[in-house]
């Protein structure tokens, strides 16, 4: 291996090391280039004191105790898709004497849960309201290599997934990797989501009352702003949804933590709240015209309802999205 010659005696804190590569391939940097995309996205209803929960646990409060991020409405982002995904760091791996963006392109499906989220804090009795983005508190990929390294450099919460998707992307079966728990009990594959079309049309009824929800929202909106119960500071938050829609891009928040040798594992590392920027080359949706039925399999190591209060549900309204993209911390 070149670069045998560096000691493992680094001091702490001096900075970030050059990163040691050796046996064989686990991850790579990115920034990661992610093309031939085509996702099925839909609003699935959850419960949201736990939602609230879940992120004032994992993305932590304020000095004055009031959550740093907090969830958007009831519903959470449910997707499933695939991609081809490849690096376009032009850094040398000395362990492999090759460029990362030289090393190829690999295939990866996906589901996953989007929470979208504000970043806000009080100032008195008026919420200030600094950043939208979103959480994501699971996704389950089947390339080994993606999700090391969505874990390892992002904080991205990335697990193991066996997919089955139709090749007309309108059925999707999931089986990850626990079970339930007990001394006796063995993990292994078990099913954790099936997601199925709903038969029919959109009734019209559905659309409307979609459309007329928005709306509502918009002008409850509104009217927060004219009494004054919510105050953009600045131009912040108007300047951040206009950068997103001419750039084409999209926050992410996640943390990065890893366990500890001390008490093996039982502790973890300082977590780092990691902004994730994901650019669009190319974006196209497509309203579906039907929806789907997901069905929630109970699992004790993954309780999404017990978590988010993900429950089997009908999903009145989807949509497909078939896009080229960058995923970035810069």
């Amino acid at each position: 291996m070149a670069g045998g010659d560096r000691a493992v005696t680094t001091p702490a804190g001096s900075g970030p090391q050059e990163f040691f590569e050796y046996g064989g391939l686990a991850s790579i940097p990115g920034p990661f280039r992610c093309t031939d995309a085509r996702i099925v996205l839909m609003p699935v209803e959850a419960d949201p004191v736990k939602l609230a929960a879940l992120c004032t646990g994992v993305l932590g409060l304020h000095a004055d105790g009031t959550p740093r991020y907090a969830p958007v409405g009831t519903h959470v982002m449910l997707s499933f898709g695939s991609m081809t995904v490849r690096s376009t760091s032009t850094g040398l791996s000395r362990f492999y004497n090759v460029t990362y963006d030289a090393m190829g392109a690999s295939a990866e499906q996906h589901v996953a849960l989007w929470v979208p989220v504000i970043a806000d804090h009080h100032d008195g009795p008026i919420d200030l309201v600094d950043q939208f983005a979103t959480f994501m508190p699971a996704i389950w990929v089947d390339n080994p290599v993606s999700l090391l390294g969505g874990r390892d450099i992002y904080g991205i919460a990335k697990q193991w997934g066996a997919h089955t998707i139709a090749a007309d992307f309108r059925t999707c079966g999931l089986d990850v990797f626990g079970g339930t728990f007990g001394r006796t009990e063995l993990t292994g594959m078990h099913r954790l989501l099936d997601i199925t079309p709903l038969g029919g049309h959109h009734p019209v009824q559905v659309v409307s009352e979609a459309v007329d929800e928005v709306i509502a929202g918009f002008r409850e909106g509104l009217r927060k702003l004219r009494h004054g119960e919510v105050e953009l500071p600045g131009p912040a938050l108007l300047f951040q949804a206009a950068h997103a829609l001419k750039h084409r891009n999209l926050t992410q928040v996640a943390v990065r933590q890893f366990r500890t040798p001390f008490r093996d594992g039982a502790e973890g590392s300082d977590p780092d709240v990691i902004d994730i920027t994901t650019t669009f080359a190319t974006m196209t949706p497509t309203i579906l015209t039907h929806g789907f039925h997901v069905e929630v399999h109970p699992l004790d190591s993954h309780p999404l309802t017990a978590s988010l209060g993900i429950a089997t549900q009908d999903v009145p309204i989807a949509l497909e999205v078939t896009s080229e993209f960058t995923l970035s911390v810069t």
